[in-house]
């Protein structure tokens, strides 16, 4: 499986939320899945926010820079464009229907919700 760590120019990056809200885990468990689907590289937003410099180049360098969000806050979109650096394509999960903190979560099935949806945007790109 392929972690994202090393890599070079005209990849697709894929940032997720991570959140502590269920929309957040979605958002996560739905990049994970594009990246073992091969749609991508799954990226440490946190690096990003830290700013350290090797994770910094490898996102400037990328040709396709994916954010999912949890919810409306937006904070993988705010956290990229705070570093200069443009999200390509940008889903939000509470977008697609999935509420933030549902009464009967169902991981599985959202999370495939939005792989489908970020698949369809790659595409189109």
């Amino acid at each position: 499986m392929t972690t994202g760590c090393c890599g070079g120019n005209g990849e697709k990056l894929i940032f997720t939320c991570a959140g502590a809200a269920y929309s957040g885990q979605v958002a996560n468990r739905a990049g994970v899945q594009l990246m073992e689907q091969g749609a991508g590289h799954l990226f440490c937003i946190a690096a990003v926010a830290a700013g350290i410099p090797q994770k910094m180049e490898r996102a400037r360098d990328a040709a396709v820079r994916i954010a999912i969000d949890g919810c409306e806050d937006h904070c993988v979109r705010k956290t990229l464009e705070k570093a200069s650096l443009k999200a390509d394509m940008h889903v939000v999960v509470t977008d697609l229907g999935i509420e933030k903190k549902p009464a009967q979560p169902n991981l599985i099935s959202d999370a495939k919700k939005v792989v489908e949806k970020a698949k369809a945007a790659i595409a189109a790109s």
